[in-house]
């Protein structure tokens, strides 16, 4: 998709049309040259620049229309059962609307732009909160980090007992390695969502890599009875457990994460296997060790 909302394909069908248009001018033209019977070439040349006219219409609402009113009704949709309502009555919303709109033709700086615009116009925090999650959305697509986190910090500054916002700069903040904001925000999203499973597996994370293993085992051990199905639980258990040397423990989670869909089994095998035996397996390197390996021997060497 370039600046203009243009596919490549859509170059590609008006190239086609251009050159279909292009022969049947050269065929008429030889023809009236070169025929006894002027009317027949007339009437041919008139038929076949019909058919190329014909093709041409069809290649421009397949090629431009179709897809622009596919933004435009994918634009009414994200906001919401009362788009439409809400573009033709407030500014505002029809402000957002053609921002989002703006995304989906490819153009980020006009997108940017516009939600901006809605942002400041708006005095309603829920609108506001809408404006920030679409200008997150412009960052990921222009990898943007710096504005990224900063509607992440936004987001929570508007509505700081949101605990997906507060996950969301809490995960943000963990991989920058900032593990005390990070914690902050996860310790926040408990307090509105005491069950959050995500806030809880970050909380462990961060305690494993300080070398608190106490702590990380108390999370763990307390986000198994919240959810004991989801594969990432006993990802970190298997890994925590290769940590301290428990190999049987380490295969046990390992396989119940297997059990729970956990999509990549051999790159979990290859890291509790580098724990385990690192220096000793074969065809096992640093690199298959997971990141909170390298942080807990840096944290023992320092100490």
């Amino acid at each position: 998709m370039n600046k203009n909302g243009n596919s490549p394909n859509a170059y590609s069908a008006w190239m086609i049309v251009v050159g279909c248009i292009s022969g049947v001018l050269l065929c008429a033209l030889m023809m009236w040259f070169t025929s006894d019977d002027l009317d027949t070439a007339l009437t041919v040349a008139a038929v076949m620049g019909f058919m190329a006219a014909c093709v041409a219409a069809v290649v421009a609402v397949q090629c431009t229309f179709v897809p622009y009113l596919k933004r435009k009704k994918a634009a009414l949709t994200a906001l919401g059962s009362h788009g439409i309502s809400a573009v033709m009555s407030d500014k505002t919303a029809r402000t957002c609307y053609k921002g989002i709109y703006e995304l989906f033709k490819g153009d980020c700086v006009k997108a940017e732009k516009l939600l901006y615009e809605a942002l400041d116009r708006s005095d309603v925090r829920q609108n506001q909160l809408f404006c920030v999650e679409w200008l997150g959305h412009i960052y990921e697509e222009t990898r943007d980090r710096s504005k990224l986190m900063w509607c992440y910090r936004k987001a929570v500054e508007l509505a700081p007992d949101n605990p997906d916002a507060q996950c969301r700069l809490g995960q943000e903040y963990f991989s920058d390695g900032s593990l005390d904001n990070s914690m902050h925000c996860f310790e926040q999203a408990l307090k509105y969502d005491p069950n959050n499973g995500y806030a809880y597996y970050s909380m462990a994370r961060i305690h494993m890599i300080r070398g608190e293993d106490d702590k990380a085992q108390e999370l763990l051990d307390r986000l198994l009875t919240i959810n004991q199905s989801h594969p990432l639980v006993y990802e970190e258990l298997a890994m925590f457990s290769a940590m301290h040397g428990d190999r049987e423990k380490a295969e046990e989670y390992s396989s119940k994460a297997m059990l729970c869909g956990y999509r990549e089994p051999e790159q979990l095998n290859a890291r509790i296997t580098a724990i385990l035996k690192f220096g000793q397996a074969e065809n096992v390197t640093g690199e298959d060790l997971p990141q909170e390996y390298y942080r807990r021997v840096t944290i023992s060497d320092t100490e």
